[in-house]
This record gives C-alpha cells, structure tokens and sequence, in this order.
C-alpha cells in the first residue's frame, strides 16, 4: 500500500495485514465487549464491519497510541506491540471507528458515527470524539470524577482526553437517553442529534455542536504548542514567552466555549421543560430535574466570582418562584374542577331520586 498522509505523519511502518485468524479474534472480542455492556446493541453488526475492514499491523511509534483508524483509507492500522486477544480501550476505541464508517456507493465517506461528512466541512466531530470515549469508559467501567481542566472544575468519565467535552456531552445526555446515544454511535445515525435539536432547539445544539469542535481543534493546538516549547528548550531556545501567551489564548477561547454551551443546554432545556408543565406531577419531575442537572455543571473562579454556579442557582431561584405561583394555579384549579365534579354528582343523584319519585306516583 502507498504512504498516506497519516502515516507520513505519525512515521507509521506497515509491516503486513492482519491474519484471517487474528482478524477473527480481534472481531468477536470486540463485538462480544459492547453487545453485552449494550444489550441493544447487535453482536453481528459489529462482528461483521469487523471482518470487512482492512486492518493491519505496524510500527507506531512510542506515545502516541496503540492503534489509529484512517477514515481516509478506511483502514485500522494496530500497533506490533498491541496483543490483540485483550483489546486495549485504545484499540476498542479505534475499532470503534471502524464500524461507524458508512460509505456512499462511490466509496465516499458519508457518515461516522454522530459525525458528518459534507462537501466542504465535517461536523460534530468532537461530539463523536466524546460519544466513543463515553462508550469505552463504561465498557471498562471507568467511574465518573470531578477534576479541574483549563481552569474548570467539572464531572467527567475522561479526566485525560477531552474532559470538558465529556463533560459536555454528559449535560446533552442528560436531556436524551444512553440507549439514543450509543445506538445513534454505533450505527452512525441521527437520532442522538434529532433528539437533542427537540430538547434544546436546532439553532441552541448546532452551536453546542459546533462550540465542541472549536475545543477540540484548540485542546489539539495547545498539545501542538507544548511539544514545540519542549524542542524549542531542548534546543537551548529560551523566549518563549510568546508560546505561553498563544497556550493562556487557547486556554480562555475553551472557557469561554464551554460556558457558552452549557449556558445554552441549560437554558434552553428548563425554559421549554417549565413551558411544558400541566400538573403538580411535572412540577415535581420539574424540581427533581433541575436539582440533578447541578451534579453536572462546570464552573471556574476568577475574581472571587464562582461562574455559572451563581447562573444556577439565580435561574433556580427564579424558576422556584414561578413553580410556586404555578403549584398554586394548578391546585386552584383542580379545587375548582372537584367542586364541579361534586356539584354534578349532586344534580345526577337528585335528578335520578326525582326520576324514581316521578315513576312511583304515576303507579299510583
């Protein structure tokens, strides 16, 4: 095969492909990993994606990864190092990759998983990035921790890869189902991403979606800048004052991103879920909801302000107020529905007593 462009990148050597046998095992311990964690999800789709896609072993290079899927070449390149018969949570998550790839006839990439080719520009990329991420965590039972990243404190299944991203498809998650998700990643459908546009509206998600991947081509540029400080101090070179600036850039263009996305899921879902209540039931799911939403929410303090904490909890206030104004409409009216109700039973049983009376004296 010819020397693609990730391969020149990562100074990946092929050394040959995969044997049927190997590429069986590697196929059935995959397939068998997600089926039973999802049992929604099909063991022979899997399998069979598996057995199609063209795999080989190669030299990759120490510290970048185990294995790496090119969607260019659909083909998963495996690292000589890597024992095939464990599958690392890097290799899952790689194969991963390879059953998303859905082609058009012309062998065009079209879709992967929650992300979308077109033309000119790939969307939700980083929201697929964390959805696969979120998959293999739960498959190697990773538990959710609160760690601080860029300065944000937040709940994440991914402290080392994207954990602001994670953290922000766990707030998307929250208004969808793990079923919608995971079926929508595997299967490389749109349902996860219909199911949000109905929860938050489209304009809300689309700039969610696009906010993620903005985070992850800067969390990739920031990477970028500190391998070049470190050969740049390797090389006795010392000024690199303008690297750090370009790093603390980077770092607040990721704040302010996630603020803004999780701004917009939160506000918009309560704004349309309150908008949604008709009895002292949607009340209380109403409360219940906004009191969980808090274990998700990240904040960052700067100036001894604690942001987006005091955006909650003056929206919780708020909408508290409205909710009692709104109890207290509804239990009105349901008194008022009961009086009529009763008053009706009262008419029905003396017009029926009425009735009896009548029959009784024309007997007479």
């Amino acid at each position: 095969m010819g020397i693609s462009k990730l391969l020149r990148k990562f100074d990946i050597k092929v050394i040959g492909k995969l044997t049927k046998e190997q590429q069986i095992i590697l196929s059935d311990n995959v397939a068998t990993k997600i089926s039973n964690e999802f049992n929604y999800i099909d063991y022979g789709y899997i399998y069979t994606k598996l057995m199609k896609a063209k795999m080989y072993i190669a030299i990759i290079p120490e510290g970048i990864t185990s294995a790496i899927y090119s969607y260019e070449e659909d083909t998963l390149f495996i690292s000589d190092t890597e024992e095939i018969s464990t599958v690392s949570k890097e290799l899952l998550y790689e194969c991963i990759h390879a059953v998303q790839d859905i082609r058009n006839k012309k062998g065009q990439i079209k879709q992967l998983g929650q992300c979308i080719f077109s033309e000119f520009k790939v969307y939700a990329m980083a929201l697929n990035e964390a959805s696969i991420q979120y998959i293999v965590a739960k498959i190697f039972n990773e538990e959710e921790k609160y760690i601080e990243a860029y300065a944000i404190k937040s709940n994440t299944y991914s402290p080392n890869k994207y954990p602001l991203i994670c953290n922000i498809l766990l707030q998307l998650l929250f208004i969808s189902t793990e079923e919608i998700l995971v079926k929508s990643t595997i299967y490389s459908t749109d349902e996860f991403i219909i199911e949000g546009i109905e929860e938050i509206g489209e304009s809300s998600f689309v700039n969610v979606q696009n906010n993620l991947d903005e985070m992850l081509y800067a969390s990739e540029q920031i990477i970028g800048i500190k391998k070049l400080i470190k050969t740049k101090t390797e090389e006795g070179y010392f000024n690199i004052e303008e690297y750090l600036n370009e790093i603390y850039e980077k770092e607040e263009l990721i704040r302010k991103l996630y603020m803004d996305s999780q701004i917009s899921i939160f506000t918009m879902y309560f704004d349309r879920l309150y908008n949604r209540i008709e009895n002292l039931s949607d009340i209380k799911f109403y409360r219940n909801k906004l009191e969980e939403f808090k274990k998700l929410i990240g904040f960052y303090t700067n100036e001894n302000q604690d942001y987006f904490l005091k955006y909650y909890e003056d929206y919780y206030k708020q909408k508290e107020e409205k909710l009692i104004l709104k109890q207290a409409d509804i239990e009105r009216k349901n008194e008022l529905a009961l009086t009529v109700i009763s008053d009706n039973i009262i008419i029905q049983i003396f017009n029926k007593i009425k009735s009896n009376v009548s029959r009784i004296l024309k007997k007479v």
